[in-house]
């Protein structure tokens, strides 16, 4: 019973497809099962929507300033459309800020890292997905979030 539980686990991991997208060549693993909105005109990233009325937002963006202060910003922009911020944590080049906005959960993980052709820039992946679909979700979180990177190269 535990081969065919531990078989199906990976099974159900090696369908999640792994996506790099945009100019910055942003990087990140994903459930299945979406549909891909069109890239923007600057080809930042990409938009990707599911069934359930979850999104997940991939995307690059030049490193303007410090970390913190990216980290800064986008804090206030959460709280300016009446986010309740639940989690905040940072690292050297990385920060979470995860918590609830309206009737959705949000999560958004950013690193500082390199593009391909070794500028300084920032990738985002941004979840947002409605609070009774959160069991599904959660617990996948980790292993999205550590697949965000840049590359591959």
């Amino acid at each position: 019973m535990r081969l065919a539980l531990l078989t199906a686990l990976v099974l159900l991991a090696s369908q999640a497809p792994a996506e790099t997208v945009g100019r910055f060549g942003v990087h990140a693993t994903l459930p299945g099962g979406y549909t891909i909105d069109p890239p923007p005109g600057n080809d930042d990233g990409r938009t990707f929507l599911y069934p359930d009325g979850a999104e997940i937002r991939l995307w690059g963006g030049w490193l303007m300033d410090t970390l913190a202060s990216d980290r800064a910003d986008r804090r206030g922009y959460y709280l300016s459309d009446g986010a309740e911020i639940t989690y905040d944590a940072a690292g050297a080049d990385w920060y979470v800020l995860s918590g609830f906005l309206g009737n959705a959960i949000f999560y958004l993980r950013v690193e500082q890292g390199r593009t391909c052709g070794g500028e300084a820039a920032l990738a985002h992946l941004e979840l947002l997905y409605p609070v009774d679909v959160r069991a599904y979700y959660d617990p996948q979180i980790g292993a999205i979030a550590n697949s965000l990177g840049f590359g591959p190269c």
